[in-house]
């Protein structure tokens, strides 16, 4: 995994010996539910322990080809606004 990867949520880990549900991955913590019905609870990532061929990862763009995929939608909707006026 790069830094571009992002872990998708919904997989078991254990967390402190518990089997829990993950429904969120954020940088460096992770929403867990550790039963269901239960309040959902933030922890550290580092607190997880996974079977990591559990895990579903998706390749993101680039921080900065992101950055220039905004830039070009902002100067395209700059463009159709000047051209409808």
């Amino acid at each position: 995994m790069d830094e571009d990867d992002e872990i998708l949520p919904d997989f078991e880990a254990e967390v402190d010996g518990r089997r829990v549900w993950v429904t969120a991955v954020l940088e460096r913590t992770a929403v867990i539910e550790p039963a269901p019905g239960e309040p959902k609870v933030l922890v550290n990532r580092r607190r997880l322990m996974v079977n990591p061929t559990h895990l579903r990862v998706r390749h993101l763009a680039s921080k900065e080809a992101a950055r220039r995929g905004r830039e070009a939608a902002r100067q395209l909707r700059m463009q159709e606004h000047s051209s409808a006026a």
